[in-house]
């Protein structure tokens, strides 16, 4: 308890210093100005160099003739960086100045700053001499405010009137598969579709084995050049709009919603305790929270946010927040960051939508909460966006397998099942296996058993979530995999959701003889080197170890508010992966994202990340109902996909 505790008092105590920024590597200087070193590797396309360095195709040929007949693996490449080599200037920081601020007035980024003055990203003194950057933009003006890049309000550069139309041709390679790999992961890294892949090595199942060889097309690109007249800018923007556009400022104003509930822990607070004593729960994740999202906020600043952040104790109180979010401290808020409860949160998320404030959710919310509200982000993925990326996984990676699906009990579980062979059908691909819809039949597990063949990989899906019917299917495959010594080897697997993680009579032991497949909303590696370097610099700061709210709480503070505030993309994080699009036209967003881990020899391995889930759907006419404060069934009625993706 000392720890929270310590959380506590350290409200009052100002943030460390610490960075996500790796410097970068593989620099070259020609002509006077500097350029990123780039040697193409299997599977780079013009292209994907341009979204990868943000550097436009005809700036990468201008300083690359030899690449418009194609790249060559190993071909040294040299990527623009707009900094001039020997052009600099002194620049004197003034109060409240951060480095996001003048790496504006200079047009450059943070890192070339950094670069620059290695010491910067530790914080800004008034009056500290700054090395910066003269390039052929930020010599002749400074640079205005700019909304958030939209396809509404890019702009031309009317001195461009040469572009350069691309063309592909294949070209082959020869690849060498190494131990672990599968054919959907080198699909992946080469990015070849699935079902090319096989059909040029002439394969009929999924199945590959370490040393051998597979041909893989690759695109070679040719480019001409052609005349592009230029494009009219519009001075505005209709008012129906794909989405909303928010203007970047110099400084924002944050409040952060967390039920601290500071009274209810008086005694400890005054000091009056011993160690028998013990926080709120709920005071005690909220602290954790807290932590973590202070910790996001530094690095947030170190980043260049400029922003005035209030910590605001909710105690779960529907009338407190409403007197907050009607006083002058709520005037002028940019992004809230919360709160907890859910009837706080759609007070909360009414609020926003009136003022056209941004409202980041970093837990699980209702889904309705969503709806025909395009200012709320929730970064935790709903139980059905988790059911649609195993989908998505299992079509790409065991259509070649035994699929059965258990036949639901409930209501709710017939529209899971319903909507989950949906996703699946929709990413299959040709020739790839059916999911067959079965019951559990005897309790012996006779019927069961009679599925299996020992000679395949059979998986077993489950989508209930209620914990009886849950070990009436467990006990039943368990009987099933006894019923005979003929399938003492066979490989059975089990499939399920998170869910069942938290209920105790699904064991251990179960999840380790069924290597129990399950996708979920985060995953810690406690072997990272990030993690490790978060973990010391959070026990220098609170003396403490981070619990898993905390590093929630920094990835998603860290990730949203570089994305929304700064226009920096960062959808990794220590245990989270980020991708928010909106559920449906007018609607809020919602982290797309899945990972998918199974449990093997008494840990949790990952197996692959989901990066994006697509699916879109219709409000149904009957709501699944479940517990209050639960995620809400709004959206497994009926089910309108997106094109199946061409795998």
């Amino acid at each position: 308890m000392i720890k929270s505790i310590t959380g506590i008092l350290i409200l009052m105590v100002s943030l460390f210093s610490f960075t996500l920024f790796s410097q970068e590597k593989g620099e070259e200087i020609k002509d006077g100005k500097v350029y990123k070193v780039h040697f193409v590797e299997a599977g780079n396309t013009l292209y994907g160099l341009h979204k990868k360095y943000d550097v436009s195709i005809e700036d990468i040929l201008k300083v690359n003739p030899e690449a418009s007949n194609g790249l060559d693996i190993g071909q040294k490449l040299l990527i623009p960086s707009g900094v001039l080599a020997a052009s600099t200037k002194k620049h004197i920081v003034e109060a409240k100045q951060t480095l996001y601020g003048i790496s504006r007035i200079y047009n450059c980024t943070v890192e070339e700053l950094i670069k620059l003055n290695p010491n910067a990203d530790k914080g800004l003194d008034i009056g500290q001499v700054l090395i910066v950057p003269i390039t052929s933009e930020n010599h002749q003006t400074e640079v205005e405010d700019q909304p958030i890049s939209s396809p509404f309000n890019a702009t031309v550069r009317k001195e461009d009137t040469l572009k350069y139309e691309v063309s592909l041709e294949d070209s082959v390679l020869r690849y060498t598969v190494k131990k672990g790999e599968t054919l959907y992961s080198i699909s992946r890294r080469f990015m070849v579709p699935l079902n090319k892949l096989k059909e040029r090595n002439n394969m009929r199942w999924n199945r590959i084995k370490p040393d051998q060889v597979l041909i893989i097309p690759l695109k070679k690109e040719s480019v001409e050049k052609i005349e592009v007249k230029p494009i009219e800018v519009l001075d505005t923007l209709v008012n129906d709009t794909l989405q909303t556009v928010f203007k970047r400022k110099e400084k924002y104003k944050i409040a952060v919603f967390l039920p601290l509930r500071i009274e209810e822990n008086g005694k400890i607070l005054s000091g009056i305790y011993n160690e028998h004593s013990s926080l709120d729960l709920l005071t005690d994740i909220s602290l954790d929270f807290l932590m973590g999202t202070q910790m996001a906020l530094d690095s947030l600043e170190k980043l260049g946010l400029n922003a005035d952040v209030e910590f605001f104790d909710t105690r779960g109180n529907v009338e407190r927040i409403n007197d907050f979010l009607n006083s002058e401290n709520a005037l002028d808020l940019d992004l809230v960051i919360g709160p907890f409860y859910p009837n706080l949160i759609a007070v909360t998320a009414e609020w926003c939508k009136r003022r056209e404030v941004r409202m980041l959710a970093v837990t699980k919310i209702p889904a309705k909460i969503l709806e025909n509200n395009p200012f709320v982000y929730s970064v935790v993925p709903s139980e059905m966006t988790l059911i649609a990326g195993m989908a998505k996984y299992l079509a790409l990676e065991h259509a070649d397998d035994d699929l059965f699906l258990i036949n639901g009990r409930t209501e709710e579980t017939k529209n899971r099942n319903k909507f989950f062979l949906n996703i699946y059908n929709q990413h299959l691909h040709v020739g790839g296996r059916q999911i067959r819809s079965i019951g559990l039949g005897a309790s012996s597990g006779r019927d069961l058993f009679n599925k299996i063949d020992e000679d395949t990989t059979t998986l077993f899906i489950c989508l209930e979530s209620d914990v009886k019917s849950i070990m009436n299917m467990v006990n039943t495959l368990n009987a099933a995999k006894n019923y005979s010594s003929r399938l003492r080897n066979a490989k059975i697997r089990l499939v399920g959701t998170s869910e069942w993680l938290e209920y105790e009579a699904f064991n251990t032991y179960y999840k380790n003889r069924f290597q129990f497949h399950f996708a979920s909303s985060s995953y810690l590696n406690y072997h990272t080197d990030s993690l490790n370097e978060f973990v010391k610099n959070y026990r220098d700061q609170f003396g403490s170890d981070p619990s898993q709210y905390a590093i929630h709480a920094f990835d998603a503070v860290l990730s949203q508010g570089a994305e929304m505030l700064l226009g920096m993309e960062k959808k990794s994080g220590l245990s989270d992966y980020f991708t928010l699009k909106q559920v449906s036209w007018g609607h809020g967003y919602e982290n797309m994202s899945a990972f998918i881990a199974k449990q093997m020899e008494y840990e949790i391995h990952l197996l692959d990340i989901i990066e994006k889930v697509e699916y879109f759907m219709n409000t149904p006419k009957n709501e699944v109902k479940k517990d209050e404060g639960q995620q809400t069934g709004t959206r497994t009625g009926e089910i309108e996909t997106t094109p199946a993706e061409n795998h």
